[in-house]
């Protein structure tokens, strides 16, 4: 499959003169999120032929690294390297409740689990659910002892799932104070999750470009992994119960099969420009994500849900079995790419700016509002970036240190075994 033309005229994008963290879709309204590393949160208002901004509001101190949407639309989450999170109340535009020093280290993740229970993750691992009606903690845990990554919610099953930068995947049962599970160490750095297949499967990407299966209820290890991606694959967005988009280093939304799996197609791009966030929108017609060039671009995703053969199974699975490595259909990797850089290169101008100040993107960040005026947006920027450094040569320590202990262990045996 090669991605379409776009058919359908999209929002073009907004531009920030500061990167973007996060960006979420409203659940019943054309309304987008974005949170930026100065602290700011931005609210705007899209269609096909315009884009307006709503509002723009500085809750945090520090970066503001995530921003959710309650459930029914009308709450505002964010989460920030302050240490705090808050909810804003949209309807009256102002905040509603607003927790400061919620965690010993800074905020990494916020997921708003219903309308009772927010779960928020921070750099050390920790993870805690809060009772926002009662605003206290209800359960704390500590399974981890790297940054909470990503987060995700199986209403089924009542479960969080959690991965780390510790390599492990978590599972809690949000009515109960301990763990339903934690795997093994998958010796590399889990960034993304999603629960597939109805359920019967939940992904993860990594440092890597690794996709790993892991079976529902069989958490120790994964069950199939799925190669591929050139660089770490720092987000997932699922479209349907065997499709996703992934968002890589490499700036690359790839739109990802499974069971069989296989590479698609490529649903947009960032340049070279890592991806940090992808999600869908609630009419299922627009992917928005966003990227270290300072922009939420938006994607025309409706062909996917038209009832097109495109996205059609062809027989490979039906979701309740285990995949193989034979199914893995990766070499072709280069071939769809390149076909999507030559459409993109007719298409792109309706997903670019056009120079004229479109939507916020020339008062994004006005003088009240720093773009870096007293030095402490760019010293945040700096710290941010260092951080990702340090974490990234911390875990290939620890890779290379796991690799030498294998090594004596393997010496050792094969030793004993002679004897």
């Amino acid at each position: 499959m090669t991605v379409k033309p776009c058919e359908n005229p999209v929002p073009k994008a907004l531009k920030f003169k500061q990167q973007c963290l996060d960006v979420a879709f409203s659940p019943r309204d054309n309304l987008v999120a974005t949170s930026l590393i100065t602290g700011h949160v931005f609210l705007h208002r899209y269609s096909a032929d315009c884009t307006e901004r709503v509002f723009r509001s500085h809750p945090h101190n520090k970066s503001c690294r995530s921003v959710a949407f309650g459930l029914d639309g009308s709450d505002l989450y964010t989460a920030s390297k302050d240490k705090s999170w808050q909810v804003m109340d949209l309807n009256k535009g102002e905040t509603k409740y607003r927790q400061a020093d919620a965690h010993d280290k800074a905020i990494n993740r916020l997921l708003p689990v219903n309308e009772q229970i927010v779960a928020t993750g921070d750099d050390s691992g920790c993870i805690k659910l809060w009772d926002v009606r009662q605003k206290k903690i209800a359960f704390e845990f500590k399974e981890h002892v790297d940054f909470i990554s990503d987060m995700t919610f199986n209403e089924a099953k009542r479960h969080l799932i959690a991965t780390s930068g510790d390599g492990c995947l978590s599972v809690y049962d949000v009515r109960k104070s301990k763990p339903v599970d934690v795997s093994d160490n998958q010796d590399d750095e889990l960034l993304s999750v999603a629960v597939m297949m109805d359920g019967k499967k939940v992904i993860t990407g990594t440092q890597d470009g690794v996709i790993g299966i892991f079976s529902y209820g069989m958490f120790g290890d994964v069950t199939d992994r799925f190669p591929g991606h050139p660089q770490s694959i720092d987000t997932i967005c699922k479209l349907t119960e065997d499709t996703v988009v992934t968002g890589s280093s490499d700036g690359l939304l790839r739109i990802i099969g499974l069971f069989p799996n296989k590479l698609l197609g490529v649903a947009g791009e960032h340049g070279e420009f890592p991806i940090e966030k992808i999600v869908l929108s609630w009419d299922q017609s627009l992917l928005a994500s966003c990227s270290h060039d300072q922009s939420v671009r938006f994607w025309d995703i409706a062909y996917m849900f038209n009832g097109d053969d495109s996205v059609e199974d062809d027989g490979g699975g039906n979701g309740t079995g285990r995949g193989s490595e034979s199914s893995h259909d990766y070499k072709d990797f280069d071939k769809i790419i390149a076909e999507f850089k030559v459409q993109n290169a007719v298409t792109q101008g309706s997903n670019k700016d056009d120079g004229d100040g479109d939507a916020m993107n020339s008062d994004s960040m006005d003088s009240d509002g720093g773009g870096g005026s007293d030095g402490k947006d760019d010293e945040d920027v700096g710290e941010e970036s260092e951080e990702k450094r340090q974490r990234k040569k911390k875990r290939k320590s620890q890779l290379q240190r796991n690799k030498v202990k294998q090594a004596k262990k393997t010496t050792n045996a094969n030793f004993f075994a002679d004897l």
